[in-house]
């Protein structure tokens, strides 16, 4: 290419390379170089090809990564949708949703790679559980303005809310279900459609639908996290760490309840907590883990079998009495005034989410092994991981529901129990045929 002048450009041609080979490229790039080193020139670098074309294709580095988030549609699309299944709108969200993911899902390379980069790589799936809570809330807001527009039709009438989370939160426990943990392709599967409403029909035996005899999902206490001290006196080194951890957390938590969550930053934390930026660091991996919380530790193995075993076949209890048995000791008035952050400010709300979402791999992986050593606690007849995931994702649908939030649900592990129950039977309801 020759420039106005006749002298020869400079300037490297850009190849019109598709999207795939640029996601490949984005993915490897965060591999071999971690997710928050990656930038969009590095990218453009490998794929061979200008930051014009790669905003062509993508809206930002993020979406070339992790994948670009799903556009929920207005309700003159949504609204059709839900009114054709006026009884079952987790098949309404699943009609709405799998044929837009058949024409965007990744190549089966890119895909495997995402899954690993964001099991391995805590900012990847920090980022990857923002997107999808995004992606629910507009699912939220597009079925719950439905079921107000249709009232006659509510499962749970007066709680629209509540019930549209539940649908949402169901139909993509069925999606993931479908996918294997997104480990393939959603075109790839065959029948995908078909697929996904047998994966709503298969939470439905998970969480007992159609069995009359399962009892409640009264999860079984103690819910506080093992125990590390075995007893012992801290001595004077383990007391100054924990009040260090207690300052930075309450300055982190007013912080965000005086000038909101987003706006809190880490220096303004470290000056009312009178600490260093390097000390901060020390204690936590980020502004949000100090506000929030840090990600959920799930338990080893054999302690985890213990706790889901006195379940049963009722897996969803199994895996809330997991979760909080994995929480690690929070200070009281560390926990009630994150509880009133969540309820006051949906940011953090959503951050708190997080927080859960980050571990949901884990606590499934847990689930599935504990399924696979005990084949008589399975409730159908499927493989251990896709049990695993619709248990697992039945919780996170009626924590998703429960008051405040999951902040305030760990900030009273005995109440949310009883809230819990509530949740999974609201669950029922919705997933239950209208004859029943």
């Amino acid at each position: 290419m020759a420039a106005a002048d006749g002298t020869p450009s400079r300037r490297k041609p850009s190849r019109r390379q598709p999207p795939s080979v640029v996601a490949r490229a984005a993915v490897s790039a965060a591999l071999e170089q971690g997710f928050e080193r990656v930038t969009v020139e590095m990218i453009c670098s490998r794929a061979d090809i200008s930051r014009s074309t790669f905003f062509n294709h993508f809206p930002s580095r993020d979406a070339a990564i992790i994948g670009k988030p799903l556009t929920v549609p207005g309700p003159e699309v949504t609204h059709p949708i839900f009114s054709q299944y006026p009884d079952d709108l987790v098949r309404g969200l699943l009609e709405l949703q799998v044929p837009g993911l058949l024409n965007r899902t990744a190549d089966a390379d890119v895909l495997r790679d995402r899954t690993r980069l964001i099991t391995e790589q805590p900012a990847a799936m920090s980022q990857y559980s923002t997107g999808l809570i995004g992606v629910q809330n507009s699912l939220n807001d597009a079925v719950e303005g439905w079921l107000r527009a249709n009232p006659q039709h509510a499962r749970l009438p007066g709680k629209p809310r509540t019930e549209a989370v539940l649908a949402v939160t169901s139909g993509y426990a069925a999606l993931f279900a479908a996918s294997q943990w997104w480990s393939i392709p959603l075109r790839d599967v065959p029948e995908p459609l078909a697929a996904c409403l047998a994966a709503a029909d298969a939470l439905r035996d998970v969480v007992g639908v159609h069995d009359p005899n399962r009892p409640e999902s009264v999860p079984c206490g103690p819910f506080s996290g093992p125990a590390d001290d075995s007893g012992r006196v801290p001595g004077l080194r383990e007391r100054k760490r924990r009040d260090t951890e207690k300052r930075i957390e309450l300055a982190a938590v007013r912080g965000a309840l005086e000038r909101g969550f987003e706006s809190v930053t880490v220096d303004e934390i470290c000056e009312e907590a009178v600490i260093s930026r390097s000390t901060f660091f020390n204690y936590f991996p980020s502004r949000n883990a100090a506000i929030v919380g840090r990600p959920l530790k799930v338990l080893p193995q054999e302690s985890a079998d213990a706790v889901l075993t006195k379940h049963g076949k009722d897996t969803a209890a199994g895996a809330f009495a997991l979760i909080f048995a994995s929480l690690a000791h929070t200070d009281a008035e560390v926990a009630r005034l994150r509880a009133e952050l969540s309820s006051k400010q949906p940011a953090a709300r959503d951050a708190g989410t997080t927080t859960l979402v980050d571990a949901g791999t884990r606590i499934m992986a847990t689930i599935r092994n504990w399924l696979a050593a005990n084949p008589q606690y399975s409730s159908i007849d499927a493989d251990p991981a896709y049990e695993a995931s619709l248990a697992s994702n039945a919780t996170y649908a009626a924590i998703s529901v429960m008051e405040d939030g999951w902040l305030g649900a760990a900030a009273d592990a005995q109440a949310s129990a009883k809230a819990f129950t509530e949740a999974m039977a609201d669950l029922r309801t919705l997933l239950s045929s209208p004859a029943a």
